[in-house]
């Protein structure tokens, strides 16, 4: 049967704004700086995860050569600035998907792993910030019990936009988000990332896309208008 698309979830360091190098490269820069015993490659690792997760694993990974209180505090601060600096870019086609998806009629979601104040200050320095206000539902860490690889947030995002988790278009590029989308039965776009997806993890998504273009042609195709 052909699938029917009633609604379009996005998350957003990744797909929705190019921030996945700002923050690896804030990460790479300190461990630089610090002369840490850090791999750069530890970044993939962390990559979708909720803070409780990435927290645990950055913890054993410094072992005594940092608090982990300073890291983070360190790590944001230089992310920050390099924010600062750039804004938020959106990622290659994501400003036109968005604007042609609201027009459309489409109900869209942005299902993201990070907080909310984090999130309102992405759209603010973003290109174009009154595309935040396309976004009928908003689920964010500070909105769930469960983050991913959970599939709380998109059967969370699904039921706020009234439609069945089979009929919401997920767009993702982490493991975690992927797991979490087809855990909780939405049709998944894979935007490759900074984190491995693995074979199997990829087999469970509809498919993999290069590029917001594809992500377009597809609701056309299997959209219901």
């Amino acid at each position: 049967m052909k699938p029917q698309i009633q609604a379009v979830a996005l998350d957003k360091d990744g797909v929705v704004f190019d921030t996945e190098r700002l923050i690896y490269r804030a990460f790479r820069e300190l461990i630089v700086r610090e002369k840490l015993p850090l791999e750069p490659a530890l970044f993939e690792a962390l990559v979708g995860k909720p803070p409780e997760v990435y927290l645990k694993v950055l913890g054993e990974a410094l072992g005594q050569e940092m608090a982990l209180d300073d890291f983070i505090a360190h790590w944001f601060a230089l992310r920050d600035t390099i924010f600062a600096e750039e804004g938020a870019p959106f990622m290659p086609g994501a400003d036109r998907l968005i604007e042609y998806l609201h027009a459309a009629g489409v109900p869209l979601a942005l299902v993201t792993g990070d907080f909310r104040r984090n999130v309102e200050q992405d759209f603010a320095r973003c290109p174009r910030p009154e595309l935040f206000q396309c976004f009928a539902v908003v689920i964010s860490h500070d909105d769930v019990a469960r983050p991913k690889p959970d599939p709380q947030p998109y059967q969370m995002a699904a039921a706020a936009l009234g439609v069945a988790p089979e009929n919401l278009l997920v767009v993702e590029d982490s493991p975690p988000g992927v797991l979490a989308a087809v855990e909780a039965g939405c049709r998944t776009l894979i935007l490759p990332g900074y984190g491995m997806i693995t074979a199997d993890l990829a087999a469970r998504a509809w498919r993999p896309i290069r590029h917001h273009d594809e992500t377009l042609r597809l609701f056309d195709e299997y959209g219901s208008r």
